[in-house]
């Protein structure tokens, strides 16, 4: 049978966010101490499960018969380096403080014993053969029947040489061994250099910390020394950060040494796998946001090699999660454009659908010159992205290669036409969309050219919204939809009569209607 382990799984994960932070900061830094609040916070409820009693081992923790956190690089460090030491379990007693687990992480490091007495409420546990281990490793003392000096006039026996303390290539042979028996990586056990991602993210800091050129250089060439390493871990998140970092330090960059330290770290961190899981993990649904934000500059930086496989997961993503591929092109902006460009001959429909979208995002000046011709696509869904396009390239001249699709056999291709002549904000076009809105037989896209017609705010707006907004007679009764389209244009009205429409409709017996007067009135 299966053990809730949701309380207990809750305190081990503020404790290994604390863990991690220890091994950046001192306890005195604000984000340790607010971490251990936070522990304080979490441990009421493991105390309430009683005396706990978890099983370490050489990937984590375990707790009857189950992995605690499996999915916790965090935890699995902290395991690792108990299990280096020897702890075999740690028992965890009711009254246990914030104290106490940091007193545990300085025995995961090695700078307090496994019996010291800040431990408090948690104790360990050594397996027999690393107890021995250490019990080798420790210096004799008096207590144990060695003499402190060895006095050849006192008649004391001279301690044996097994008793003495070990050299320090001894000792380290020892660790080495204990590391070996833990089978985990040896990077993150070596005790002359920090974890390659702890040292990542201090050199991620740092070059977003420098303010100077030379402190910069020197920051980015400490990046692109362990970005090696970072690959090796695979370790996303960081990745993208670093890339970030470099990107957002490019546009000061004026020192011709930056700009080549620059180019060589962003080639180091250019590698297709790791660009193909950020893609991935950016497409997901539960990224924290400041994760989300890293991967999207990212991305956007690395669009030769990212935009290819961006546009592949856009059309595999559902509709409600392709926001941060768009964010994504947005970022790259013209960097995106050349391999965008090749997708728009592609045979698949859907793919030059995405593509012709993805132009638009760009912003660039050469999104109208690639996106007119498409609208003449014999897919209507390639027309229709092709509008869209043009409609988030925005500009005048928009408007009027968009107003033969107003009469496009599509529903969706008109409206989408309508959005684009909307976007360009010419004031002109607006007898174009009067005119139409008299003819169109849909009653979507006939609300879509209402609310058109009030943003560009021409003259003769408020007459026509006037009109439409009114119910209508018994035999030509307009429907809701219309009418509440009308109305939300009449919010762009900047005239008194708009204000005293938007005041009537706002009692409206349709709700639909009286909502869009209410919203109009805020």
């Amino acid at each position: 049978m299966t053990t809730d382990t949701s309380g207990v799984d809750r305190a081990l994960g503020s404790i290994g966010t604390t863990f991690r932070l220890t091994r950046l900061y001192p306890p005195t830094h604000p984000a340790v101490q607010e971490a251990l609040r936070q522990v304080g916070e979490a441990l009421g409820p493991l105390a309430a499960v009683g005396t706990v009693e978890w099983k370490v081992g050489a990937t984590g923790l375990h707790w009857h018969g189950q992995q605690l956190l499996p999915r916790n690089t965090q935890i699995a460090e902290l395991a690792g380096l108990l299990y280096a030491r020897g702890v075999r379990t740690v028992t965890l007693n009711p009254g246990m403080t914030a104290e106490h687990v940091l007193a545990l992480f300085q025995v995961a490091t090695g700078t307090a014993a496994p019996d010291a007495h800040t431990l408090g409420r948690i104790t360990l546990t050594l397996g027999r053969r690393s107890a021995a281990r250490l019990e080798r490793l420790r210096p004799p003392t008096p207590a144990d029947g060695v003499p402190a000096v060895a006095d050849p006039a006192s008649g004391d026996v001279p301690a044996p040489p097994a008793a003495a303390a070990p050299a320090p290539e001894v000792r380290a042979a020892a660790a080495a061994d204990t590391l070996m028996a833990a089978k985990r990586p040896s990077a993150a056990f070596r005790p002359d250099a920090l974890p390659p991602d702890v040292e990542s993210a201090r050199a991620v800091a740092a070059v977003r910390a420098a303010t100077t050129p030379d402190a910069q250089r020197a920051a980015v060439e400490r990046l692109a020394a362990v970005a090696p390493q970072l690959l090796t871990l695979r370790e996303v998140a960081t990745s993208a950060d670093a890339v970030a970092a470099l990107d957002h330090l490019l546009p000061q960059a004026q020192d011709p040494g930056l700009l080549a330290a620059i180019d060589a770290a962003a080639t180091a961190l250019s590698d297709t796998a790791l660009v193909e899981r950020m893609v991935r993990r950016l497409g997901e649904a539960h990224v924290p946001a400041e994760e989300r934000e890293s991967l999207v500059t990212a991305v956007g930086a690395l669009a030769s090699l990212s935009m290819g496989l961006v546009l592949e997961a856009f059309l595999a993503a559902p509709v409600e999660q392709r926001a941060p591929f768009r964010a994504a092109v947005r970022k790259a902006a013209d960097r995106a454009l050349e391999v965008l460009q090749g997708r728009l001959a592609d045979k698949n429909p859907e793919v030059v659908a995405a593509a012709a979208e993805f132009v638009g995002l760009t912003g660039s000046p050469q999104a109208v010159t690639l996106l007119v011709p498409l609208l003449h696509h014999t897919s209507e869904f390639v027309r229709e992205a092709a509008l869209l396009g043009l409609a988030e390239a925005g500009g005048r001249e928009t408007a009027r290669p968009a107003m033969p699709a107003l009469k496009d056999e599509s529903v969706a291709v008109r409206s989408a036409a309508v959005r684009t002549i909307a976007a360009a904000g010419d004031a002109a076009s607006s007898t174009v969309l009067i005119r139409r809105v008299e003819q169109e037989p849909d009653e979507g896209v006939q609300a879509e050219l209402l609310r058109a017609i009030g943003r560009l705010g021409a003259k003769e707006a408020l007459e026509v919204l006037a009109r439409f907004a009114e119910p209508g007679g018994m035999m030509h009764r307009r429907s809701a939809t219309v009418r509440a389209a009308a109305v939300d244009g009449l919010r762009h009205i900047a005239r008194p009569e708009a204000r005293g429409l938007l005041e009537l409709y706002s009692k409206d017996k349709e709700p639909a209607v009286r909502k869009a007067a209410e919203a109009a009135l805020k």
